[in-house]
């Protein structure tokens, strides 16, 4: 992990996520051609969500014990990765080529943000513990 703070833990998920999408769709990019190939979808925003409303429900304790369970679910929280099941071509195959380059454009964007939040986070960090130098 990247951290021991939630904050941390949830740019971690994200960034496994996001890179987890990276990689499905190249595969489905690399198979469009392929008969019968079916395109792989990855989600890992919904189950992020939940743990978020999971912390906002529980309030925000301080306790030691309470941030490394909160930790440990946000690390356990799934990257689900499905298959889609309709195709609308006669070889079976159901990858849609300009909305796997649009997902590819969005996750790469979305990887680079997230990067640039883990620097920026620890660029304050550093700040603050040159006294402001």
């Amino acid at each position: 992990m990247i951290g021991d703070s939630i904050t941390s833990a949830l740019y971690q998920k994200a960034l496994d996520g996001t890179w987890q999408r990276q990689k499905a769709t190249s595969n489905n990019i690399a198979n469009s051609e392929t008969p019968g190939y079916k395109a792989v979808k990855v989600n890992f925003e919904d189950s992020l969500k939940a743990e978020i409303n999971k912390l906002k429900t529980t309030g925000s304790s301080t306790a030691f014990l309470d941030k490394m369970e909160s930790i440990e679910s946000i690390e356990n929280s799934k990257i689900s990765v499905y298959e889609g099941a309709t195709s609308s071509r006669l070889d079976e195959n159901n990858v849609d080529l300009e909305s796997e380059n649009i997902d590819m454009s969005k996750s790469v964007l979305q990887y680079y943000y997230l990067v640039r939040g883990v620097s920026d986070s620890y660029s304050r960090l550093k700040y603050a513990v040159n006294g402001g130098k």
